[in-house]
């Protein structure tokens, strides 16, 4: 299962020089949402990493969005 991650220019610059993201994580079971969500929030990149041996959570405000504590160090950036 794949997860989207929307987030910053400069979030995306700092996940590069670090390599992983940072707990927590927050995403969206599928693409629409999530670009229903950049939208919304102005934010202009879309994050995929696979869901595979993640423990997730629902996100109690933002259904259907869920989050993980794990560290992210496996991640493409989509294509815009």
């Amino acid at each position: 299962m794949t997860a989207y991650h929307v987030t910053t220019q400069k979030k995306m610059e700092r996940y590069r020089t670090s390599g992983c993201i940072l707990p927590p994580v927050r995403f969206w079971p599928n693409e629409e949402t999530a670009r229903r969500w950049m939208k919304r929030t102005g934010r202009d990149v879309l994050v995929t990493f696979s869901l595979e041996g993640l423990t997730h959570h629902p996100l109690p405000d933002h259904r259907p969005a869920r989050f993980t504590d794990e560290i992210i160090r496996d991640y493409q950036e989509a294509r815009q």
